[in-house]
């Protein structure tokens, strides 16, 4: 098993291989295996990779990213207004989304989502698609997901273990699925961070799921 050391150094080496990331300004702690990452990268892009290359590295078992994005002085960051109609259009040009029932505000390139989409994919979507925006530094995202049908919650649970139990990635036994009003909770161990995001694509196109807890521990 890897120490704590270790898996600072191949975390290093991850981000420092990684052509979208600048990680001159990323420091990194670990602690049994949890992870912290601190500093500052010039984008959301930049900082979602430094996040999910942390979770690829052997021994990690989470990862709190604390990076801020800030943009370099030499950048040319738009204005909130500008921002806000890129995220628009953005949204609009997103078939599987009804963009209308969307809005967007935009505060010092903080920008905020409110409204419903159909399902708990929509919304992840919806805020994939202005993450990489550019002047957008975090997105806040408040969108309700309101079913189009009328779901059982014993069903939805049915339909995700059904679908973990197809999936190459994990085993379903080692999941615990719970369904309360569409809400999914995820518990039990698993080795490895894409059995993990196995688990949690599985709930995550299931129909009927409002929001999800993945509580799923890698060990």
């Amino acid at each position: 098993m890897s120490t704590d050391e270790q898996i600072k150094v191949d975390i290093t080496k991850q981000l420092q291989w990684d052509a979208r990331i600048d990680a001159s300004d990323i420091s990194i702690t670990v602690d049994s295996g949890s992870v912290d990452l601190k500093g500052s990268v010039p984008s959301i892009t930049a900082k979602t990779a430094a996040y999910n290359d942390a979770h690829l590295v052997d021994g990690v078992v989470s990862v709190n990213n604390n990076i801020k994005v800030e943009f370099p002085e030499s950048k040319t960051v738009p204005s909130d207004s500008e921002i806000r109609e890129n995220a628009i259009r953005s949204l609009s040009f997103d078939s599987d989304l009804e963009s209308y029932k969307i809005d967007v505000d935009v505060d010092q390139g903080w920008i905020t989502l409110e409204g419903t989409v159909n399902a708990y994919w929509e919304k992840v979507a919806a805020e994939n698609d202005v993450s990489d925006i550019n002047g957008v530094i975090e997105v806040s995202n408040n969108l309700g997901v309101v079913p189009t049908e009328n779901y059982i919650d014993e069903n939805i649970a049915e339909d995700i273990v059904n679908a973990l139990e197809r999936n190459v990635h994990v085993n379903a036994d080692d999941i615990d699925v719970r369904v309360e009003d569409g809400v999914v909770t995820l518990d039990g161990t698993v080795r490895t961070m894409i059995a993990k995001n196995a688990a949690f694509d599985a709930a995550l196109y299931t129909p009927g799921v409002v929001t999800i807890n993945n509580r799923i521990i890698v060990n």
